[in-house]
């Protein structure tokens, strides 16, 4: 006689799900079609539809552990084609964000980032430290003679602050991770192996390709309805690094070799912070238009998505901005928006480990988890197919596309 399991549904957590954008759960009636038009599916526990059950159930401790959640990719080809319009894509954004919640460190900051009502208060940090540490170096003035924005907020204020900002971010990030493997592990177990990796093994066979996959973006590729995201994420996500490898070579010629900025323009490093800003700038643009053009197709957008987009936009129109202003000798704008610039730096930085920036971090380690328990993550063959046209008045429901 099989084992009875007693299923204790988290009804809070149910009606959590239901008021932050997953209030179509209800009409899922399982039929599976999700699972079968997504491309990236396994053919294995595939998902979104044991996604669908548990969240109807009310199983958060399932959910919160679920490797799935973030494997997905959002791409909603399964809402498009869901008969009763429960629109798993929406379901999934929105575990993903409440599973943010939960494995964030310390959760107040957390918070801050996700309540529209503290939003002044996350904000207000960051103004508030750069105030303190001009004020305390006498440098709350705009500067007379040549347009140097180091006279004005000086790398002696800069620096540390986003060392130990940087510094922060890691730790609460790591933490974040740490939490996060320990559920999946939970949930998924790698199966077990009589060989050890040692640690550069486990780097070289399963973060490295995992890191490349993210990198290049290509499952973004295998999106139907809303293929249009790869390009705004790719973008995004180059943008960032580009800017990365700029900030440490400045560091390191400032540092190492007493290069002081600003530099030339016909610097090299110059040429890739400025494409790094353009990239990050088009790619959150096209994110933006998106969301706005393409309604029901690009998911329910949220506070929690606008939030991450509307400031790295800021963020890199801000600083392409300031170039401008201190070629130009605009020294009434250009030091107020370096100042507001760094503000938005700040931010997007020291709350990594608690806005939609975190799924770089779990999406990452889920496709690590993906490949160290041999769980394959996209179908055996990838299904080709048109959306079928909106049937006339008078026809019936539009048949499903084949999955072969």
């Amino acid at each position: 006689m099989s084992e009875v399991v007693r299923v204790k549904p988290d009804v809070p957590f149910v009606k959590e799900l239901l008021a932050n954008g997953g209030d179509t759960l209800k009409k899922c009636f399982q039929c599976a079609t999700c699972s079968v038009v997504c491309n990236l599916s396994p053919d294995q526990k595939p998902f979104p539809r044991k996604e669908m059950i548990w969240a109807q159930w009310g199983l958060s401790e399932r959910l919160a552990n679920d490797p799935d959640v973030w494997l997905c990719h959002q791409c909603n080809d399964c809402s498009k084609h869901c008969p009763r319009g429960a629109r798993p894509g929406d379901v999934l954004a929105v575990l993903r964000r409440m599973a943010i919640l939960r494995n964030a460190t310390p959760r107040f900051v957390a918070r801050l980032v996700n309540e529209p009502k503290l939003l002044p208060v996350a904000f207000a940090i960051p103004v508030a430290l750069l105030l303190i540490l001009m004020a305390a170096h006498g440098t709350l003035r705009i500067p007379e003679g040549e347009m140097v924005y180091a006279k004005f907020i000086p790398h002696t204020i800069v620096d540390p602050l986003f060392v130990l900002t940087a510094a922060w971010a890691v730790i609460c990030s790591a933490m974040g991770v740490k939490r996060v493997w320990e559920g999946f592990q939970r949930l998924a177990p790698a199966p077990k192996r009589e060989y050890h990796y040692s640690l550069l093994e486990f780097i070289t066979l399963f973060i490295v390709p995992a890191v490349v996959e993210v990198l290049k973006h290509n499952k973004f590729k295998d999106c139907v309805v809303n293929r249009a995201r790869y390009l705004a994420h790719l973008n995004i996500l180059w943008g960032f690094v580009l800017l990365a490898i700029t900030t440490g070579s400045v560091a390191t010629g400032v540092y190492l070799f007493g290069k002081e900025t600003p530099w030339s323009l016909t610097h090299p490093v110059k040429w890739i912070g400025n494409l790094g800003a353009i990239v990050l700038i088009v790619g959150s643009v096209l994110a933006l238009s998106n969301r706005l053009s393409r309604g029901e197709d690009a998911g329910k957008a949220t506070y929690f998505d606008w939030l991450f987009l509307v400031v790295v936009l800021a963020a890199g129109v801000s600083g392409l901005l300031t170039e401008i202003f201190r070629l130009a000798e605009v020294r009434a704008l250009g030091y107020p928006l370096y100042f507001i610039h760094l503000v938005f730096v700040w931010f997007l930085f020291a709350y990594l480990p608690f806005s939609k920036f975190a799924h770089l971090l779990y999406r990452t380690t889920a496709m690590v988890h993906a490949r160290y328990a041999e769980r394959e993550t996209r179908k055996a063959k990838v299904i080709s197919y048109q959306w079928p046209e909106e049937p006339s008045e008078g026809e019936g429901q539009a048949e499903a596309p084949s999955a072969a």
